[in-house]
């Protein structure tokens, strides 16, 4: 492995920490709290971060299943993060008792790119 891949493989590492935990236990409360929000807060930082540093060490983005799962997982956990921000202090309590219904096929799509970003990181070494 490349140096440089070191900070963004722990970076989307992190972020598969954080947004895991927070979709899996709200589906298994039944409810959005405002740590769950706080770790998809703190797992969409960590997926940016790693996506950008990724970017950064390519020549050239190639439009595969990887990149394009990866693309919409990042945009579509930053859409989660930002609904429930807004329902919590909204107060929107149909939305934070029903938010899980959503957040996991969000998180099996994020997962995706992640499982297929492993292979591909495996292949390469």
């Amino acid at each position: 492995m490349k140096p440089i891949m070191l900070v963004p493989v722990i970076s989307i590492t992190l972020a598969l920490v954080f947004y895991s935990t927070a979709v899996w236990r709200n589906w298994r409360l039944k409810v959005l709290t405002t740590a769950h929000i706080i770790l998809l807060w703190l797992g969409l930082a960590a997926d940016a971060l790693a996506t950008r540093m990724m970017g950064l060490s390519v020549e050239q983005t190639t439009w595969d299943f990887h990149t394009i799962s990866g693309n919409a997982g990042l945009g579509l956990m930053a859409l989660l993060a930002i609904t429930g921000s807004w329902a919590k202090w909204s107060g929107h309590d149909a939305i934070l008792r029903g938010f899980h219904r959503y957040a996991v096929p969000v998180w099996v799509i994020w997962f995706a790119s992640y499982a297929t970003g492993v292979v591909i990181g495996i292949q390469r070494a």
